[in-house]
């Protein structure tokens, strides 16, 4: 086998039991993305320092903000909970966030910061990076490891092939990923969470056309709060998920709804009521019957909701 294909057969190779050997894959090819690397003559030099950091984002976006279970025996979701407990019980949040800003909190104190980077060494330094280089009963040269330096070293030509094979590489460990993730989660659009989990920050549709479409169509009084009944000024208006977006991950029409500021500081992140999620499929019925002889995306997307009746179903997997 050549290089890729050796790199390949360990991501497919991956058991159920845990996603690490994804992790630490994933996180060599963003540090080689990123030029997170050092030159030494012709080899190339990763520290697990850089690596870890890259992993540590890749699991608190999949396990903190979109609560997917990573399987049993996972000492990475242990790991995930510390900073989860610490970062909630130090600060004003009450709903899931991003890692930027989990990682913004962390090195604000930059012994907090490292002393977790250390633990998440532990796990794969000696663990995860010696087991990735091993395919059944072959070692392979995936690259040489440094336990004590806790680094890895890539000479010329595996570097050149990973980088000219990047979007292979990076696809086939997404889609095992998410394959993994489906065994032990019932929630929707999982594979789109693991493409977006290595994003920097949280990226959100402008939500402001749906605004409009309802003020057009359904406001047709005045644009009312959706849990207080209150009429809501144009500029304070907040267009706001019913169900959860870190569950949901998607910005359709029939799951948004218009509330005040406050009322969205207040809920944001909440799981609604059946009555609640109720309310919201009679306007988005009301909604339809107003818009179905357009032309707009909005009309299809919930003539597909109804038909399929995609918000309640979400809502029954949102309480498991």
């Amino acid at each position: 086998m050549n290089y890729i294909h050796e790199f390949l057969a360990v991501i497919d190779s991956v058991e159920q039991d845990n996603t690490y050997k994804l992790a630490w894959a994933k996180a060599i090819l963003e540090c080689i993305e990123r030029e997170q690397y050092e030159r030494q003559d012709d080899d190339y030099v990763i520290a697990m320092y850089d690596l870890v950091q890259h992993i540590m984002k890749y699991y608190w976006n999949l396990i903190a903000f979109f609560d997917l279970s990573q399987g049993p025996s996972s000492q990475i979701e242990a790991r995930i909970d510390e900073i989860r407990d610490d970062f909630y019980n130090n600060t004003q949040r009450t709903y899931p966030v991003w890692y930027d800003k989990v990682e913004t909190y962390l090195k604000r104190i930059p012994m907090r910061l490292e002393r977790q980077i250390a633990k998440f060494i532990t796990i794969f330094n000696k663990g995860v990076a010696a087991k990735f280089r091993v395919h059944r009963t072959d070692k392979l040269t995936l690259y040489d490891l440094d336990t004590k330096l806790k680094q890895i070293r890539l000479n010329h030509s595996q570097f050149e092939a990973i980088t000219t094979d990047m979007s292979i590489l990076e696809r086939r460990i997404d889609f095992q990923w998410a394959k993994l993730l489906e065994e032990y989660n019932k929630a929707p659009n999982i594979i789109k969470k693991v493409l977006g989990m290595k994003d920097d920050k949280i990226v959100r549709q402008n939500l402001h056309k749906y605004r409009n479409l309802l003020l057009r169509y359904y406001h047709l009084e005045g644009a009312k709060d959706f849990f207080t009944g209150e009429l809501v000024d144009i500029q304070d208006i907040s267009m706001e998920h019913l169900i959860p977006f870190n569950f949901i991950y998607n910005c359709d029409i029939w799951n948004l709804i218009i509330v005040s500021k406050e009322t969205a500081k207040m809920r944001r992140g909440m799981i609604p009521s059946e009555a609640e999620v109720e309310r919201l499929h009679q306007r988005n019925v009301e909604l339809f019957e107003a818009i179905k002889d357009t032309k707009l995306q909005a009309r299809f997307d919930l003539e597909n909701a109804l038909d399929n009746h995609l918000l309640k179903r979400y809502f029954i997997d949102l309480k498991g």
